[in-house]
């Protein structure tokens, strides 16, 4: 099969970036809409109004109740769509149910005679919670099938996708990962994220996606299995998951569930839609529950799609324009679970450096201590560290912008995060395009720093010998507002 990804953009781990296969193009980051083969919620000629270019459906479900009529006319006539098909290999029924009766070629020829573009070994989803060994056993049995197919199948016009296990044990995810790149394949994908993503684990998603991400080479991209909720996309694209798949948007549907950007909320329970797509804006929330349980699901399936390829393209974007790490700073303020995912990820700022540029077009956002993490900084102090050379025995911090800071001395600007830096490079990025939040506290004390540099004496600017002023609140004295009163009537 003929594949290649190619990458346009990047920023964090993230990647704009293009997958061609089979003749068939996907833009990444991308989300395939799960489909049942045998009975659409939403057309699929419907996903292909809206955008999608890829659909994923399971090959078991194939199998066991269409096998003759999908070897007739293959899996693209079957699920009515020319776009991208990709096919699971019935691991999660594995995990949901216990061992199928098929085995490895069965599922692999069977994938190859329909014609998937994209196809899953048959694999053993570890889940959670588990014990080690059970871990390790779903990491040696999926393996092995993953390069018995490779080696049988390998050149059928099907690409193959090899399944990583291991679950939270971040060894075996990364010997998985290791072993699945050495056995030749070009696309992997990680298993086992929807048990501890709806535990709310966010934390340890984070450090499952990184054990897999750091054992593969940048040029391979990485699947992450049944991630399709607006609140955590982000945050996988930022730490390199190119493609996802999720049933969620009808899931969630079935159950009256209404996908937002900032969370989940019950149809039940709202009084207004705050969505203008194409499903909402025609309705209300009276009318959508008096409608009939299928036609209701319908309607509130097509809404989550519009919301989860909303939230792709808003990756996108923020990839474009340089600000991903912002964009997940914005979704971790939705949970508490998530704000624990985000410093997580500031833990990882050096491996996230592969793929932010060095120089961006924007200013720099600094609105919390996390954001000391950012690679933009981190690349920058590392710079700054190796630019510094002392011409004078004295030192002084610059007066203002244009640079002035006396005659016969080293003249330095302060940034407020990596402290003072050569006033010649004050054009440097991001070392005058950082904004911080007042905040955030008091500048670095650049007379410590300059002295601990070697200098023996330092000027400061005239304002800054001064005592420092009271708190804000203190000089201003109370407030002007009107007391609230306890609670307003409704």
């Amino acid at each position: 099969m003929s594949f290649t990804f190619e990458v346009k953009e990047t920023d964090l781990l993230g990647r704009v970036g293009e997958i061609r296969v089979g003749g068939r193009a996907l833009e990444t980051p991308y989300m395939f809409p799960v489909i049942h083969p045998v009975s659409q919620i939403v057309p699929t000629k419907d996903l292909a109004a809206m955008g999608f270019g890829g659909v994923m459906t399971n090959s078991y479900i194939i199998y066991s109740r269409l096998r003759e009529r999908a070897l007739g006319s293959g899996v693209h006539r079957l699920v009515d769509f020319d776009g991208a098909v990709m096919t699971d290999s019935g691991g999660y029924q594995v995990l949901e149910y216990g061992d199928l009766e098929v085995g490895y070629r069965d599922v692999a020829d069977f994938q190859s005679r329909i014609g998937s573009d994209l196809a899953v070994t048959l694999d053993r989803p570890t889940g959670y919670p588990q014990t080690r060994k059970v871990a390790k056993d779903t990491v040696d049995y999926s393996l092995g099938n993953a390069k018995a197919t490779l080696s049988e199948f390998g050149e059928s016009r099907t690409l193959w996708v090899g399944p990583v296990q291991g679950g939270l044990y971040g060894d075996l995810v990364r010997r998985s990962a290791k072993a699945m790149v050495a056995a030749g394949f070009r696309f992997l994908a990680l298993g086992s994220p929807v048990q501890v993503m709806q535990s709310y684990m966010f934390a340890e998603l984070v450090d499952m996606i990184m054990s897999a991400r750091r054992a593969i080479p940048y040029s391979v991209p990485l699947h992450l299995f049944g991630a399709g909720h607006p609140l955590t996309m982000p945050l996988a694209v930022a730490l390199g998951c190119d493609t996802f798949d999720s049933a969620s948007y009808v899931l969630f549907a079935r159950s009256g569930r209404y996908m937002t950007r900032s969370g989940v909320l019950n149809l039940q329970s709202m009084r207004h839609l705050p969505c203008s797509c194409p499903a909402c804006a025609p309705t209300s929330v009276v009318e959508l529950m008096e409608m009939e349980h299928q036609e209701r699901t319908k309607a509130l399936s097509l809404h989550n799609l519009y919301v989860l390829r909303e939230e792709i393209e808003g990756c996108k974007e923020a990839i474009a324009e340089g600000r991903l790490w912002d964009l997940v700073e914005e979704r971790s303020m939705a949970h508490p679970r998530l704000r624990d995912a985000f410093a997580r990820m500031a833990k990882y700022s050096r491996d996230l450096e592969v793929g932010t540029p060095a120089i961006k077009d924007r200013g720099l956002f600094v609105r919390s201590t996390l954001d000391y993490a950012r690679p933009e900084l981190s690349i920058a102090r590392a710079k700054l560290a190796g630019a510094i050379s002392r011409a004078s025995r004295t030192a002084a911090v610059a007066s203002g912008p244009g640079g002035d800071g006396g005659e016969g001395a080293d003249v330095y600007g302060v940034h407020p995060v990596l402290g003072p830096y050569p006033m010649e490079l004050r054009f440097q990025y991001p070392l005058g395009q950082t904004e911080t939040a007042e905040a955030q506290g008091v500048p670095p004390d650049a007379k410590k720093a300059l002295k601990a540099m070697g200098y023996a004496r330092v000027r400061l600017p005239q304002a800054e010998k001064k005592k420092a002023p009271r708190s804000r609140r203190s000089r201003r004295g109370a407030s002007p507002s009107p007391r609230l009163s306890s609670a307003r009537s409704r």
